[in-house]
């Protein structure tokens, strides 16, 4: 279990005209405990935690040995069932 992110995420921008390093580095600066995962390839997830003061919903991040992918959706099933998870984003 670890945050999603560490801080507010970077404002939209014009992330294609951007290299590679660039993105990761920007990327690895609000979120420093995601990139290691999806780099070795373990599952892993965001599910949301709830809000933030402000309304921005927040996340943490489930992670599992190789090989238990069903085990973390069953969780997230289970998380959900337990505390709806509010949508957020607009329904067009």
């Amino acid at each position: 279990l670890t945050p999603a992110l560490a801080r507010r995420s970077p404002k939209a921008g014009p992330w294609h005209e951007r290299g590679w390093l660039s993105n990761v580095l920007a990327n690895t600066n609000y979120s420093p405990l995601t990139p290691a995962w999806n780099l070795t390839g373990w599952p892993a997830m965001s599910v949301p935690c709830g809000t933030l003061p402000s309304g921005a919903p927040c996340a943490v991040q489930l992670v599992g040995r190789p090989g238990t992918e069903s085990r973390l959706l069953e969780l997230a099933r289970q998380l959900e069932e337990r505390n709806p998870w509010q949508r957020t984003a607009p329904m067009d």
